[in-house]
């Protein structure tokens, strides 16, 4: 179902109108931390440590974030890069 829906959108405004009436504020947040965590891990110019302390971020979630990373694979690897960094 998100998935139809989410082909349905027609612009960024519209994402970011739908996706406050779909999840929670701390749902939001979570996402933003994760998808903030994949794209540091990604970019492996920061330690773990350092991510933590730029970003606020609990060395816990940017582990779980390194796990999750580890186990997908290369082309989920591959999208997240090219949609985070854009390489």
């Amino acid at each position: 179902m998100i998935n139809e829906l989410f082909r349905k959108i027609a612009n960024e405004d519209d994402i970011s109108l739908i996706l406050p009436l779909l999840l929670s504020a701390e749902e939001l947040n979570a996402v933003n931390a994760r998808t903030l965590v994949y794209k540091e891990l990604l970019l492996a110019e920061k330690s773990q440590r350092e991510i933590a302390k730029t970003h606020g971020i609990s060395i816990a979630t940017i582990t779980r974030g390194s796990n999750n990373l580890k186990s997908m694979s290369d082309k989920e690897k591959k999208l997240l890069q090219t949609l985070l960094i854009g390489k």
